[in-house]
Parts: structure tokens; C-alpha cells; sequence
């Protein structure tokens, strides 16, 4: 029946539409970055003996070169001359059901341009406009999945009235293959949305249903929804949203599937729990965070028990002599150097510590937060316990004597050795035996009593507070990096940063 060419063929969608032509009957040919076509300046010897064209290429955020003008108009243009070219007539273009003219919304706005570029580029074209699409491999149930599994706690976008019809891409792609040789539709535009109009909200308890997880829905103002999609699309690869898409949450995708079932013969399936289940459960079960530490698995025994608790014996005993000793910051930096090169020769912490953007970024923001909630308990303090200030003045004189040179240099290892040791090897061996709950308390405790030979009282609060912090960062990310960002960030705010009623001015 001939070869059709799919341009985005190797993507999400792309691979049902390829899957769907082949059933009909058709050769598919799948076109992208992976094969060597570039979109944005097509060959027309790629599209030569082709019947028919599908245009899948499209963007949810802009990165680079691919912004919105350049994949929704300008590919479009330079798609249509190579078709011309290569004597190619059947395009069947893929759009949005939200495309409109609307220079304030540029994903819209350039989804409607490309549309009239459609129109107007006189080959039998036959325009899609799919809703929100769900599938294997898709970033609706994949991330919506994720989240639910992260927290008990599922913040929705508005009220969550937002209607949704959203629409299987197996449906998607036979509406694809349907069009490339159906002539009743040249010239026409068709939804391709789902038989349901369902609210935002219930959309999301669906796929609670589907996945068995117990999750209260919270209604969020849209405007404290921008900024976290902003840091998101900055800072992730495939971000859980962007701009473009919490737009499009907030106005919801409906469209009328009809005139798709009367001309295609396209008949969409229900958004139902019992059809969700399959695709759900093809979702990687460890979210990149997840608060639900108590019904989150046990992690796998990693650990070795006999080294890491000699390891901490060793530790807690050097702390002790530190902590006694008339420089404890020297003290300390030598328990961190023992501390750090244990753990070194432990593979379970070793794998635990993997830097990217979005870690990184999860320490700083749980600094900044810890940093704020000292600010109050500090406040607190002053007003409520007297002798506050002379505890606060004997912790702070523990870097007396030293330059700052040597502080700033001291204080990352320092920080490293007892992330390595107290989390990485501790609360991680609590964890694998206790469950992630019952780990974070265990290894909080025992952090704290390391600290129990300074008979400090606002160290041994610190120690057992901020164990807990940094221990449930680590068992929330399962990795090292956002606990050890926030620990040295939190320690360099206190010491050296802004007064925050901790300071000598205060305590002398």
C-alpha cells in the first residue's frame, strides 16, 4: 500500500502511529533525529516514493534552537516544500485540540500558525488535534504516577474543574493511519479525544484507583503553581510539567469526537481504572523523591552491618575525644577525615552519590527551608529559655582560633565525612533492616548520641533534629547528594551568614 513517512516517528506517539500503520498495512518510515532526518531542515530525498507524510514533531518547552516558532511554524514550512519537492501530496499533521490564535500563549498560538501553514500549503492535508494522550511510555500517567507515589498529598492546578477527555495514543495513531487513507478526509480538521469529559480532579483519583495509592487532592492556587514549573523546566530534562502544559491543565483538552468516528471510523476508548492498571503498572515504581516513607519499600540489604557499625563506633569515639578536647574543630575535622575514608570502601554508599541539577537543587531548597526554620526556633529561644545564648556561644567558639581559610576549607569534609558515614552507612543499614521509617528515627538517634560527650544540649537537639532532615533527604532521593548540599549550605548560613539571632554579637 506504500511507504508513508513519519516525521517524530522514533518518539512517544511516533512509535504507535508506526505500530498502527504497519497493521493497516502500510510501510512506515520513521523519521527523526535517531535516523539521521533533521526536521528543521527536511531532505526531500528522504520523503521520495513516499505516499503520504505524518507530521508528529512537536515541543513542550523551548530549548535552544527548538522553540516554538521554529518546530510548530517554521518545520512545518520547510516539511511542505520538501513534500512538494519530492512529488509527495498526503500530509496528515498532527496538532493540539487547544490551538488558537493567541499571541500571549506561544505553544497555542504557533500550534494554530503551523495549522494555517497546513492550509495554506495547497497538498491534501488532514489536520488532528488530539487531547491530552495517555499510553505507554507517555508523560501523563508516567509522571502523574510518579508524584502519586512521591506523597500522600497530590496538589491539583486550580479547583481541579478543568474539563479533560483524555485519549488512549493507540487511538491516536489509528486515527493516524485511518486518515492517510480515508479521501473523505483531505481538507478537513478532526478531535481526537476521548469519549469522557471528565474533571481534572477525577482524572487523577482514576489513576490513584489504578494504582492503589491513597492520595488526598488539594486544591492549589495557579499562581503558586508557576514558580515550581519554572525551577522544573530549568533544572530537569523531562520535567513533571511546564509552562505549556499548566496552561493547558488550567483551561482543560475537549474536543468533540465525533465527526472523527463518523468520517474515520475512529472509536475512542473510555479513560477507565480497569484499562489504566496494565499501563500503570508499567511505570518504574521508585519515584526520584517520595515523602511516603512508611509505606515506601525497604530498601535492599546493601549495607555490610559489622563494618559500618565498627565504622561508627570508631567515629563516635573520636567525636567524644574531640568534643572534650580544647580545639573540637580540629577534633572534628579528624573524626570527619576517619569518617569520610570508611565509607569509601562500603559499594552501598559509594553508588548512593550521583550529582545532577535536580538534586543539587533539592539541597539548596531544603537549606533555604532549614535555614528559615532555625530563624524560628532560634527566635523562640530568646524569648523562652535564658541560658540559650550561652550554649549557642560555646558551639560558636569552637572556630576561635582559626583563619578563615581554614574554616572554609575544613568545613566540606567535615560535612562529607559525617553525610558518608551518618547517612550513607548508618541510617542506610537502619534502613534496609528496619524499613525507611523506622531507619530515619534509628539513624537520627544515634547521630544525635554521637554528639552526646559535648553535653550541649542544643547541639544534641540540633544533631537529633537535622539527623532527621538530612536522613529523610537521603531516603527520599535515595541518594546522597541533596542531604550533603543542604547539611554544608545550612552549616555555612549559620557560622558565616546572615545574623539570624545565632551569632557572637549575641551570645558573648
Amino acid at each position: 500500500m506504500g511507504a508513508i513517512a513519519v516525521v517524530g516517528g522514533t518518539g512517544f506517539l511516533g512509535t504507535h502511529v508506526v505500530a498502527a500503520l504497519r497493521a493497516a498495512g502500510f510501510q512506515p518510515r520513521a523519521l527523526s533525529r535517531r535516523t539521521g532526518f533533521d526536521a528543521l531542515r527536511p531532505d526531500p530525498a528522504a520523503l521520495r516514493e513516499c505516499r503520504a507524510v505524518v507530521n508528529l514533531a512537536g515541543i513542550k518547552r523551548e530549548a535552544g534552537a527548538q522553540t516554538f516558532q521554529a518546530v510548530h511554524v517554521e518545520l512545518v514550512e520547510r516539511l511542505a516544500a520538501a513534500m512538494r519537492e519530492a512529488g509527495v501530496r498526503r500530509l496528515v499533521h498532527v496538532s493540539v485540540v487547544v490551538a488558537r490564535p493567541a499571541p500571549e500563549l506561544p505553544y497555542h498560538h504557533t500550534k494554530w500558525l503551523g495549522e494555517e501553514v497546513v492550509r495554506a500549503s495547497g497538498l491534501d492535508w488532514t489536520i488532528l488535534r488530539p487531547g491530552v494522550i495517555y499510553g505507554e511510555g507517555d508523560d501523563l500517567l508516567s509522571h502523574l504516577v510518579l508524584m502519586l507515589r512521591a506523597a500522600p498529598v497530590f496538589p491539583i492546578v486550580g479547583d481541579g474543574s478543568a474539563p479533560m477527555m483524555p485519549v488512549d495514543a493507540r487511538d491516536v495513531a489509528a486515527a493516524a493511519a485511518a486518515a492517510v487513507g480515508a479521501p473523505v478526509g483531505v481538507g478537513k480538521t478532526y478531535d481526537v479525544v476521548g469519549p469522557d469529559r471528565l474533571a481534572l480532579r477525577d482524572v487523577v483519583r482514576r489513576v490513584t484507583e489504578a494504582a492503589d495509592l491513597p492520595v488526598r487532592i488539594v486544591s492549589t492556587p495557579v499562581a503558586l503553581m508557576k514558580l515550581p514549573v519554572r525551577v522544573m523546566e530549568a533544572v530537569m530534562r523531562n520535567p513533571l510539567s511546564t509552562r505549556a502544559q499548566l496552561r493547558m491543565l488550567v483551561e482543560g483538552l475537549a474536543g468533540d469526537p465525533e465527526p472523527a468516528r463518523r468520517d474515520l471510523g475512529v472509536r475512542t476508548e473510555p479513560f477507565e481504572v480497569e484499562r489504566l492498571r496494565p499501563l500503570v503498572a508499567l511505570v518504574e515504581r521508585r519515584p526520584p523523591i517520595t515523602l511516603r516513607l512508611r509505606s515506601a519499600p525497604r530498601p535492599a540489604l546493601e549495607t555490610p552491618a559489622l563494618p559500618a557499625v565498627l565504622l561508627a563506633l570508631l567515629a563516635a569515639a573520636l567525636a567524644t575525644a574531640a568534643f572534650r578536647s580544647a580545639d573540637p574543630w580540629t577534633g572534628m575535622l579528624v573524626t570527619a577525615v576517619v569518617a569520610l575514608a570508611g565509607p569509601l570502601f562500603l559499594g552501598s554508599v559509594r553508588r548512593r552519590l550521583s550529582p545532577s541539577v535536580f538534586r543539587i537543587a533539592a539541597g539548596l531548597a531544603a537549606a533555604i527551608a532549614l535555614y528559615g526554620a532555625t530563624a524560628g526556633v532560634v527566635a523562640v529561644l530568646k524569648l523562652t529559655w535564658a541560658p540559650w545564648a550561652d550554649w549557642a556561644g560555646r558551639l560558636l567558639r569552637w572556630k576561635e582560633g582559626h583563619g578563615p581559610l581554614f574554616l572554609w576549607a575544613t568545613l566540606p569534609v567535615i560535612v562529607a565525612g559525617e553525610e558518608f558515614l551518618w547517612r550513607g552507612a548508618v541510617t542506610r543499614l537502619a534502613a534496609e533492616r528496619m524499613g525507611r521509617a523506622g531507619g530515619l528515627l534509628a539513624g537520627a538517634a544515634v547521630y544525635a548520641l554521637a554528639h552526646l560527650a559535648s553535653f550541649n544540649p542544643l547541639l544534641l537537639a540540633a544533631a537529633f533534629l537535622c539527623g532527621l532532615f538530612w536522613g529523610w533527604l537521603y531516603l527520599a532521593t535515595d541518594d546522597l547528594t541533596a542531604p550533603l548540599v543542604c547539611h554544608l549550605a545550612w552549616d555555612v548560613a549559620v557560622l558565616f551568614g546572615p545574623d539570624v539571632g545565632f551569632q557572637m554579637s549575641d551570645v558573648r
